[in-house]
């Protein structure tokens, strides 16, 4: 199958897409404030602008198919797209640039990071703010992901290095991780050392069970969420330069995309078969951690594709019975990728 492109929606870059995996319709958000709905098969059914602000982050309800959440500087929209992009109703809280919005499993709240370090939670119900997540990032905080089967814990990653896991109710800070103590591979003066392990993007498989964080230096660091605290499993040795985008796609199947030119796609199972490798001849001036962690790299991989441009976000789907990505990246375009 062939890569296709989506013209005539955005002016300028795209930043963000999202997929509604029930009815096939995709949004996008891109500068300019441009918002664009497409169908399907690519045709542009609606467009919105906000001018002064970039639309950087678009979400489908998963429950109600019709309404789509997307951030427009310190404002999170709520629009209904069953027949018009109508707009329903503005959130407002966040006092800097939002990053990212999520939903929680059960569509009770929404949370919204931004460029001050914060988190705001929205009650869906009221429309208010719920709580506000803070003084834990000192940078901007770029991700969330609410934390499958704990409903009141959410997950969070910044410019800082820093991965917060949170009990959202209480404000209490559950743990944390530094990523320039988890990834300092001491031997070896290449990408990995040189570019700080900013976290961009985080992703949770369907069932919340492993967490896959898109670092700046290169590396995707995975995490056990099967138990009550998270733990780091392995490191995925990924892209030659930062990597944007984590997406699962079931339990195993994991699409990564970066600033490398490349997506990614992962077979995570293929992990277990470790030891059954551990013999295998690679970079011999490396740690056993590295070495470990360079083994189940090559074991995961299942395949490499180049992109035109630098990832900015990307969405796994399925059409038909095969398995595509959609992709935003530095042009006006959106590709649809086999994968």
């Amino acid at each position: 199958m062939a890569t296709v492109k989506w013209t005539g929606g955005h002016q300028s870059s795209v930043l963000c897409v999202a997929v509604n995996q029930t009815t096939g319709t995709i949004a996008s958000g891109g500068e300019l404030g441009e918002l664009c709905i497409w169908s399907d098969t690519g045709e542009l059914l609606h467009k919105y602008s906000r001018p002064g602000a970039d639309c950087t982050s678009v979400l489908f309800s998963k429950e109600k198919h019709s309404i789509l959440y997307a951030a427009f500087g310190l404002e999170i929209l709520m629009f209904d797209v069953s027949q018009t992009l109508e707009l329903v109703y503005v959130f407002q809280g966040n006092q800097d640039e939002v990053n990212q919005v999520q939903l929680d499993d059960k569509e009770q709240f929404l949370a919204a990071c931004d460029d001050s370090g914060e988190i705001k939670i929205f009650s869906i119900g009221d429309k208010k703010v719920f709580k506000t997540l803070r003084f834990k990032h000192t940078n901007i905080c770029s991700t969330i992901s609410f934390r499958s089967n704990h409903p009141w814990e959410i997950i969070s990653g910044g410019l800082d290095c820093r991965l917060i896991h949170w009990n959202f109710s209480t404000l209490k800070c559950l743990n944390k991780f530094n990523m320039q103590e988890l990834h300092s591979t001491s031997n070896d003066a290449s990408l990995y050392m040189v570019n700080p392990p900013f976290v961009h993007h985080i992703g949770k498989n369907e069932s919340g069970s492993l967490y896959a964080c898109a670092l700046e230096n290169g590396l995707i660091a995975v995490f056990d969420g099967s138990s009550r605290h998270l733990k780091e499993k392995f490191s995925l040795h990924a892209h030659e330069q930062g990597v944007s985008q984590v997406h699962f796609h079931g339990d195993n199947t994991l699409i990564s995309g970066g600033n490398d030119y490349r997506v990614i796609v992962w077979d995570l199972s293929k992990a277990e078969q470790y030891q059954e490798h551990e013999n295998l001849v690679m970079n011999g001036d490396c740690s056993p951690e590295d070495k470990r962690n360079e083994i189940i790299t090559v074991l995961c991989r299942v395949k490499i594709i180049a992109h035109p441009h630098k990832v900015n976000w990307l969405i796994p789907f399925v059409r038909s019975g095969h398995l595509f990505a959609a992709i935003a990246d530095q042009t006006c375009e959106i590709t649809i990728q086999p994968l």
